[in-house]
């Protein structure tokens, strides 16, 4: 059968793996291991040169497997299929939401940088933009769904806290919901980009993807989850991930690699499982969540309800 006639939520159940390398299974096994075994010295010696970037792959040439901390067969294949629902070039998975924000965070910034982020945002994040990117000299300038595109800039070339070199966003917002416009911080990204320096937009889409938000469609350069909550979906698992094109991606698997900050094996495989079941999961619990905030819009008890569902037609949001 033809995956590319096939939805992403059918080629959740076997697309990327191959039975007859892991004795005709029907589901991919767990590679419980930390090293993998080399057909010769020179195979080895290959792989690890495409590994560190010590040569350029040839043409159609994939990464050999050599230590978990690098790649893993249940890693790629859970990968290869979270790129499925973002339509991404590559995807790297992470033991957290946090392992994958910051690892973001330390290879797009640098001392005397400036990063623009929406307001609220979940609360490790902001405890990493607050609190620890400034030890490390890098600045930070915020911003909320309310402001202009004219008054974010004005903010930005006021500060004195560095140049702009990353916008992170957080939409809709945690935990009030507020509504970020993508292609407003694609512009804001544009506007003080120039040839020595692009301005990279990134945005935390855990509250609404991947199956209701695809922001690399809408001007994001780089995607991260928390996959413990919608993906991973059964409250069994911490796990993160960023999606992006390769180029992006390599400096992101590169900081990863040296980091450690990999998922599991195990988690991988619990991952994968996830994503069979991701799309009718996510329905239901759309449905379940329009009753729940119905009930409460009607409760006398209940002065506000922040819910999508309810915003009205030519509201601000």
């Amino acid at each position: 059968m033809d995956n590319k006639n096939l939805h992403p939520e059918s080629l959740m159940m076997g697309f990327g793996y191959k039975p007859e390398l892991s004795e005709g299974s029907v589901k991919c096994p767990i590679f419980q291991t930390s090293t993998f075994v080399f057909k010769t010295a020179e195979e080895g010696k290959r792989f690890f040169e495409l590994a560190y970037g010590l040569q350029s792959a040839e043409e159609n040439e994939v990464p050999g497997l050599i230590y978990s901390r690098l790649n893993n067969p249940d890693l790629e294949i859970l990968e290869n299929r979270l790129c499925l629902w973002d339509k991404a070039e590559d995807c790297a998975v992470f033991a957290s939401g946090m392992g994958a924000i910051t690892t973001v965070m330390l290879e797009f910034l640098k001392p005397g940088d400036l990063l623009l982020y929406s307001s609220p945002v979940y609360g490790g994040t902001d405890h990493s933009i607050n609190h620890v990117l400034p030890k490390w000299n890098v600045g930070h300038v915020e911003f909320d769904a309310r402001m202009t595109k004219e008054a974010i800039i004005e903010r930005v070339e006021a500060s004195t806290l560095g140049k702009l070199s990353v916008i992170y966003i957080e939409t809709p917002a945690n935990p009030t919901n507020a509504l970020i416009d993508l292609q407003m911080c694609r512009e804001i990204a544009d506007y003080f980009s120039d040839e020595d320096q692009k301005v990279i937009v990134v945005v935390d889409n855990t509250y609404m993807g991947p199956l209701w938000s695809h922001p690399l469609q809408h001007g994001a350069d780089l995607v991260v989850y928390s996959a413990t909550k919608y993906i991973g979906g059964h409250s069994d698992l911490i796990a993160g991930a960023v999606l992006g094109n390769r180029e992006m991606m390599t400096r992101v698997r590169g900081l990863r690699t040296f980091m450690g900050n990999m998922c599991s094996p195990f988690t991988g495989w619990l991952l994968m499982r996830s994503l069979e079941t991701l799309k009718p999961r996510m329905e239901l619990q759309a449905s379940n969540a329009t009753h729940v905030a119905d009930f409460l819009l009607a409760h006398p008890k209940v002065e506000k309800v922040y819910y999508l569902g309810h915003l009205a037609e030519g509201t601000e949001q």
